[in-house]
């Protein structure tokens, strides 16, 4: 069975968002350089109209009577510190798209190379060795986006490692199933139910984790959203650091947090929510491999042999399925399904360890609505194939038959 089913499994669980978010990430970076001076002309006007108004607050506010306690009589804690603040603000914003380009350099760009050889850490591999089990190519773009060229590397180069933990995890499903064939395990008549069970918790496992696979094509949605937010944003952002660290109306200082500072977060969340796939599913995977390897192996060179691509049958421990008993069975299975409900906690927990929370509610919906699809795909086809099969009769029309 492994033979059969795992060169398809390489061929069907491709990284199937690569193409999609390679195409965006070329038009968020060409666009966001394109528009950036003239989103920089605009932003020079407002900041004209906001400083004016900020001025004319200040005024108010040191000349106000009823709290001489707050006065401000050379305006040290307003407008002078506005002004400072504006002259490297307006300054940054005149370079030109250079300078978003160079924030980008030295935040985004790191993250995601830390995030990527952390991920291929955990699963033991490389880029080599992904490259041969997940075909997509990226094509050469020119480097004069907002965004560089080895930032759309790094991300695509994350996705793709994150298939191949999916595309192995699927093979060990299969080769969970194929050790249900073995007849040194059958012993018994419950060793048949055991094996019974045995073959469905494959199944179970192959499902689960291609299930996990179709939500994940849709996670970078939320990386596409944070960099075109962060890119359209940035020059606004910019200009409103001038407000920023003085005394001022709470809303001109949430402003500016929420324009700058927020959006670089949830760009590096989106960059890092898209990695903890990986470890949150290979702590996962040490759990369930345990019940699947003998007491002298261990654990790690299990993993190795699941995430080289090379579990078989033979890779299993066939002394453990002999020896585990039909209701350590069900127990696994109770386990498998807990464990499946925990994944949002787990994953939520790696992440708080690294101070990051979790960026992906809207890819979260966007797979969700793809697996409202799916199902009602699946009951169609259900449906058309029970009607062939029934050749077009109806159960009501089966019950009056056998009435009459």
């Amino acid at each position: 069975m492994n033979e059969i089913a795992n060169p398809f499994i390489e061929s069907v669980t491709q990284c199937w968002g690569c193409a999609v978010f390679d195409n965006l990430f070329q038009v968020v970076s060409k666009a966001g350089a394109a528009v950036y001076e003239k989103i920089s002309d605009i932003c020079f006007v407002i900041f004209g109209a906001l400083f004016a108004f900020y001025v004319i607050w200040a005024v108010f506010k040191s000349l106000n009577p009823k709290k001489p306690d707050v006065s401000d009589k050379y305006y040290s804690k307003t407008v002078i510190r506005v002004v400072i603040n504006s002259l490297f603000a307006l300054a940054l914003l005149g370079i030109g798209v250079g300078f978003p380009r160079f924030i980008t350099r030295i935040t985004f760009e790191p993250v995601a190379n830390v995030a990527l050889v952390y991920s291929q850490s955990v699963m033991n591999t490389n880029s080599e060795f992904v490259d041969q089990h997940v075909t997509y190519r990226v094509e050469s773009m020119p480097d004069t986006g907002l965004y560089r060229p080895q930032l759309r590397d790094t991300i695509i180069d994350i996705m793709k490692t994150t298939v191949t933990l999916f595309q192995n995890y699927m093979k060990l499903g299969i080769a969970v199933m194929d050790s249900a064939f073995t007849w040194s395990t059958i012993d018994s008549i419950a060793a048949i139910f055991r094996n019974l069970i045995m073959f469905f918790l494959g199944l179970y496992l192959f499902y689960g984790f291609f299930k996990f696979f179709i939500r994940f094509c849709f996670y970078f949605v939320d990386v596409i959203v944070a960099m075109a937010m962060f890119a359209f944003m940035f020059p606004l952002g910019l200009v409103m650091m001038s407000f920023r660290g003085g005394d001022m109306p709470e809303w001109m200082s949430s402003l500016g947090k929420g324009l700058g500072t927020n959006q670089s977060k949830k760009l590096i969340n989106a960059i890092i929510t898209l990695a903890s796939a990986v470890i949150t599913y290979m702590v996962i995977m040490v759990i369930i491999t345990r019940f699947f390897s003998d007491s002298g192996v261990s654990i790690s060179e299990l993993m190795n042999a699941i995430t080289s691509g090379k579990v078989m049958d033979s890779d299993l421990s066939h002394s453990n399925l002999a020896t585990m008993t039909l209701g350590g069975m069900v127990i696994l299975v109770y386990v498998l399904n807990y464990i499946n409900s925990q994944i949002p906690n787990v994953s939520k927990a790696i992440l708080g360890l690294f101070g990051v929370s979790e960026e992906n509610k809207l890819s979260e919906d966007i797979a969700k609505g793809a697996e409202k699809l799916v199902a009602l795909a699946t009951d169609k086809i259900k449906t058309v194939g029970e009607t062939i099969i029934s050749g077009g009769e109806k159960k009501d029309d089966k019950k009056e038959g056998g009435k009459k």
